[in-house]
C-alpha cells in the first residue's frame, strides 16, 4: 500500500512559511538547466501542472496552474501546493503574480487541485476542488474527501475565498474522484461540468447548476454514448464553436489502438448537438484526440474579447519522469491556440499574437532529388516553421534538433507510399517515457499539396498538419550541438517552400511595464 504520509512531510499553508534561502536554493539549480524554452510558460522551480482558471478578465489574459514549487527539495524536503498566477495582456509576455492560490483551509489541505474561472461584472469567479484526506493516522486506509469551493478575484487581482463549500463530498453511486469544475454560462444560467469515477470504475462528468454562483445543485451525468470509456474524465470543459456543443475532457485508462490512445493517459473531445440543459441528453459521435503528440494534457479552453476561443494545455502528463527533475523543475505549457470548427472537427493554430515575437525571416525554395539538404535558418531551436510540399517521391523527410552529422535528430517523416505522416523522437536526446513508444502518427493524404507548421523551441516542438486538422505537441531534450535542420527526399522528388521566422525570447515572470 503507497504511504501517502511520505508525500506530505513538512506540508506548509503558504510559500512564505519556507525560509526563504531553500526556495533560492531551488531556483537557482533550475536557472542552470539547458532546457529553458524561450517562448513557453514553465516553473521557476518544482512541478508545473494542469492550467486553471484561464480567462480574459480586467483587459488581461489570467492564467493559474497547478504548482508545487519544492516538488524536489531535499534536506529538507518541503510540501507546498496551490496555484501559480499569470497574468498578460497579449498572450505573450506573461507577468508572474505569484501564488494565487494556496492549500491554507481545512478543505484543500492537501491539494488546492484544478478549477476554473468566470468573469463576472468586476470580479472574477473561481471554483476548483479541494483534496483533503480522513484516517490519515494509518498509511493503509486514507479516505479521501472532495470539496468543491469558491473564491472571488477583485480588479486589484486578490483573491478571497468562500468559507463554505458549494459541494461536500462526493455522490451516491460515485468514488471519491470527483473533481476539475469548470465554470461557463447559458440561458442566464451558471453550469458547471466536473470529472468524476463511479463505483463500478468507469468515468464519467457531471452537471450542475447555479442561480447566484452561491447555491449549487447537482443535476445528474451528461448522458453520452460513452458510459464504459475509461475509468476518470479528469478536466472536463464544456463549450461550443458553430452551433455545435463539445465536451472535452482527459479519459485515464483506454486501452491503444493501433496509432491512438497512445499516452499513459488520453485528451481529446466529443461533438454533437448543444448540450440539452433540461435532460442533460448530449447527443455526439466518436471520441476525437485533440493532440496525437506524445506530451499533452489537463487541457482548458476560454473566450476573449474577440470572441475567440484560446486553449491552453500542459505539455506534459501525469507519473511521466522528464529530465529536467535533475534541476528540479518539470513541466510547461503549450503555447496558446486558437480553435475553430471545420467539418465537424476542431483545427487548432497558435495565436496570431505570435507574430509579435518574429525577428529574423529566412524563405527557403528548394528542389530535391534523392538527396538530403541542409535548412539555414539560424542557430537557435526557437522558430515558427511553415512549408508546404508537394511530393512525388516515396517519403519527405523533415530532421530538426539534428546534430551536424545528423545521427540525432527528431524526424518528421511524409510517407507518401503509405498516406501516413510519422514523428519519431528515438534519436532526438534524453529519453523520456520509452515504454510508451518513440513514435507517433496519422494518416495524411499527400497526393496533394501538404501544409506543416512547426513551433520549435529550446526542449519542445508543437507540429500542425494541413492548418492543425491534426497536431502532436512533445518534449524533446537535446544536446547544445542539435541546432540542424535538414531535409530529404527519398526515391523520387519534393519540391519544399519554406518560410522560417526566428523568434525573439519572450518575458515572462517579468513586471508589465518592462515588456
Amino acid at each position: 500500500m503507497t504511504n501517502r504520509r511520505a508525500n506530505y512531510i513538512n506540508m506548509v499553508d503558504h510559500l512564505t512559511d519556507i525560509p526563504l534561502t531553500n526556495i533560492e536554493k531551488e531556483t537557482n539549480l533550475t536557472r542552470e538547466s539547458p532546457y529553458r524554452q524561450n517562448f513557453h510558460i514553465e516553473s521557476e522551480s518544482g512541478s508545473l501542472g494542469d492550467p486553471n482558471g484561464f480567462s480574459y478578465f480586467n483587459k488581461n489574459y489570467h492564467l493559474f496552474y497547478q504548482w508545487s514549487p519544492l516538488e524536489f527539495s531535499q534536506n529538507p524536503h518541503y510540501t507546498h501546493h496551490g496555484w501559480k498566477h499569470l497574468c498578460s495582456p497579449d498572450l505573450i509576455h506573461w507577468q508572474d503574480l505569484g501564488a494565487g492560490m494556496e492549500s491554507d483551509t481545512r478543505y484543500d489541505k492537501y491539494g488546492t487541485y484544478s478549477g476554473s474561472a468566470f468573469p463576472v461584472d468586476d470580479k472574477l469567479f473561481i471554483m476548483y476542488t479541494g483534496n483533503t484526506w480522513v484516517n490519515t493516522e494509518s498509511d493503509d486506509d486514507w479516505q479521501r474527501i472532495p470539496y468543491q469551493i469558491g473564491a472571488w478575484m477583485e480588479a486589484n487581482n486578490k483573491i478571497k475565498k468562500v468559507c463554505t463549500p458549494f459541494i461536500t463530498g462526493t455522490l451516491k453511486g460515485y468514488t471519491g474522484h470527483f473533481r476539475d469544475p469548470k465554470v461557463f454560462k447559458k440561458h442566464d444560467k451558471y453550469y458547471a461540468v466536473l470529472g468524476i469515477q463511479r463505483n463500478n470504475q468507469t468515468g464519467s462528468a457531471v452537471l450542475a447548476e447555479s442561480d447566484d454562483l452561491h447555491n449549487w445543485q447537482i443535476l445528474g451525468e451528461i448522458k453520452t454514448n460513452h458510459n464504459k470509456f475509461g475509468y476518470m474524465w479528469e478536466c472536463p470543459d464544456y463549450y461550443e464553436l458553430d452551433d455545435k456543443g463539445i465536451l472535452a475532457f482527459c479519459p485515464q485508462g483506454l486501452e491503444s489502438e493501433d496509432n491512438k490512445f497512445c499516452n499513459i493517459y488520453q485528451s481529446g473531445y466529443l461533438i454533437g448537438k448543444p448540450l440539452n440543459m433540461s435532460d442533460r441528453n448530449f447527443v455526439c459521435g466518436k471520441f476525437h484526440e485533440l493532440d496525437k503528440g506524445f506530451d499533452f494534457y489537463a487541457m482548458q479552453t476560454t473566450k476573449d474579447k474577440k470572441g475567440r476561443r484560446i486553449l491552453m494545455a500542459w505539455m506534459g502528463l501525469p507519473e511521466i519522469v522528464y529530465p529536467t527533475v535533475k534541476y528540479h523543475y518539470t513541466g510547461c505549457m503549450i503555447f496558446p491556440r486558437e480553435l475553430k470548427l471545420e467539418n465537424n472537427v476542431i483545427v487548432q493554430q497558435p495565436v496570431a499574437e505570435i507574430k509579435d515575437l518574429y525577428s529574423k525571416k529566412y524563405q527557403i525554395t528548394a528542389s530535391l532529388n534523392n538527396k538530403r539538404i541542409e535548412i539555414k535558418a539560424g542557430k537557435q531551436n526557437s522558430r515558427d516553421i511553415e512549408l508546404a510540399i508537394v511530393g512525388h517521391n516515396d517519403a519527405t523527410i523533415l530532421d530538426l534538433f539534428a546534430n551536424k552529422n545528423n545521427s540525432r535528430h527528431l524526424r518528421l517523416i511524409f510517407n507518401r507510399k503509405k498516406q501516413k505522416f510519422i514523428v519519431d523522437r528515438s534519436c532526438s536526446g534524453l529519453e523520456i517515457a520509452s515504454s510508451y513508444g518513440t513514435s507517433r502518427s496519422c494518416y495524411l493524404d499527400q497526393s496533394k499539396l501538404i501544409k506543416v507548421r512547426i513551433l520549435q523551441d529550446v526542449s519542445s516542438a508543437e507540429i500542425f498538419l494541413n492548418n492543425g486538422k491534426e497536431v502532436f505537441s512533445m518534449r524533446i531534450f537535446p544536446d547544445d550541438m542539435q541546432n540542424f535542420i535538414y531535409l530529404t527526399s527519398e526515391n523520387g522528388e519534393a519540391k519544399i517552400k519554406a518560410t522560417i521566422n526566428q523568434l525573439k525570447v519572450s518575458k515572462v515572470g517579468m513586471s508589465l511595464k518592462d515588456n
